[in-house]
């Protein structure tokens, strides 16, 4: 018989791993030493016995892989239901006003952790931001023990004209810094096409061919959006991207509302992912994206929640609900993009739109151990006959119980280990008395 010396050892539970057959092992254990998954089985295995530092009976509850929210402004927190019910181009307005007088390196900072703090009360373990103050908000959030995806972020916004921190030179420096970490996972990133010029573009090309990594960019998200693209550059979007080379594999396009036929053709044959951000969409009156279409086509679609801001919450069982059924609504048809498939955009989908589909986003030995726990003995979650139909239309953020990244605990018992709730909530507060009288 094998000993196996681990660190944390998951017993008796539900397993969806998500892996290439997508396994469901019931009466499953999982093991976990350092950062990584170890072992993958039954409790009642005969050949295998464990050491353990801490072991979890999960009798009732369901382990998932750690969700992947691939598109969020997270500092954003710190405005959440402050501009309401406009659309995009006159919300941007106002949210941009807002920011310049309010956001600083501390203010980010705040925003940040609550935002982590919200994320991972909703089983997300991994998510890509895009705002500013980047050391220190990558700083705080690396403490936090949080898997991130983040850059350095062009953008020519107005209010912002004094920041000197978006160049090429900076750019190359920050991504420097912080090479190699094993929870910051870099890009480049460029607010959009209408608020970056040409150089930006060519800048943002050399830097991630040169760092082998990522590109994220809003595109295609409202008719506004077309309509300066077209003015600014003389062609929509998606067409000023590929034109610039900045299609392909690596390349993550955030919204993608309003996208031809041979756009959605385009970035199947180049690789390109798209980050569904629905709620946002919908609030914003931006319109509904494709995703069936695009999914039918080939292309690698995953789930954002956008800002909360825009959203109003980070809560990604939310955003799969509310995409499953507005596609089921436009099409017509009941059967596009079932249950399973919704969560495969939450999970692998999402791994592979950032770029980390060999080490997240299934539950399989070898990879990271980001995971997340679902109590099914919720009133809500009971009976089940199938468990992705109540993974995408009956759980909510409040079923879980465990959440953790890396081979470490971040939330237990729905207790957040790693960071002051408390304290980061009256932080907020305090910050929003000061938004208020802006």
């Amino acid at each position: 018989m094998q000993t196996l010396n681990v660190d944390t050892l998951f017993t008796n539970a539900i397993i969806i791993t998500m892996d290439a057959d997508h396994r469901i092992i019931n009466n499953g254990m999982l093991a976990v030493k350092d950062a990584s998954i170890v072992w993958i089985g039954t409790t009642d295995a005969q050949d295998i016995q464990f050491t353990c530092m801490q072991t979890l009976d999960l009798t009732g509850k369901v382990i998932i892989p750690g969700l992947i929210n691939t598109h969020g402004h997270w500092a954003m927190t710190l405005f959440r239901g402050l501009v309401d019910d406009l659309r995009l181009e006159a919300w941007l307005e106002k949210i941009w006003q807002v920011e310049a007088a309010a956001i600083n390196p501390q203010t980010v900072v705040t925003g940040s952790e609550f935002a982590v703090i919200e994320m991972l009360k909703a089983g997300t373990t991994c998510a890509a931001d895009m705002y500013w103050q980047y050391f220190e908000s990558f700083d705080a959030v690396k403490a936090s023990g949080f898997r991130m995806v983040n850059g350095p972020s062009f953008a020519d916004i107005p209010g912002f004209e004094h920041r000197r921190d978006v160049n090429y030179k900076a750019a190359v420096e920050f991504l420097d810094h912080y090479a190699n970490d094993p929870l910051i996972h870099l890009c480049i990133q460029a607010h959009s096409t209408y608020m970056t010029n040409i150089q930006m573009l060519e800048d943002i090309l050399r830097i991630s061919n040169d760092k082998q990594i990522g590109f994220i960019t809003h595109a295609a998200e409202s008719e506004g959006e077309l309509a300066q693209v077209q003015q600014k550059h003389g062609k929509r979007p998606i067409q000023v991207l590929d034109d610039m080379d900045l299609l392909g594999e690596k390349t993550l396009l955030a919204h993608c509302v309003h996208l031809t036929d041979e756009e959605i053709e385009r970035l199947a044959e180049t690789g390109t992912s798209v980050s569904h951000c629905v709620s946002s969409n919908l609030k914003l009156s931006s319109g509904i994206a494709r995703i069936a279409d695009m999914v039918k086509a080939g292309v690698n679609v995953s789930l954002g929640t956008d800002g909360p801001a825009s959203n109003n919450d980070l809560d990604l069982l939310h955003e799969a609900q509310i995409a499953a059924l507005v596609q089921k609504g436009i099409t017509k048809d009941p059967t596009v993009l079932p249950a399973e498939q919704m969560f495969e955009m939450l999970t692998i989908n999402g791994a592979r739109a950032v770029g980390l589909s060999d080490k997240i986003g299934s539950l399989e030995v070898g990879k990271l151990a980001d995971l997340a726990v679902l109590d099914f003995d919720a009133v809500n979650l009971t009976p089940y006959y199938d468990l992705y139909s109540h993974l995408i239309y009956a759980a909510s953020s409040a079923d879980f119980c465990h959440t953790m990244v890396h081979g470490k605990m971040m939330m237990q018992d729905r207790q957040i280990l790693t960071l002051d709730e408390e304290k980061i909530k009256a932080e907020v507060r305090s910050i929003a008395d000061k938004v208020r009288q802006i």
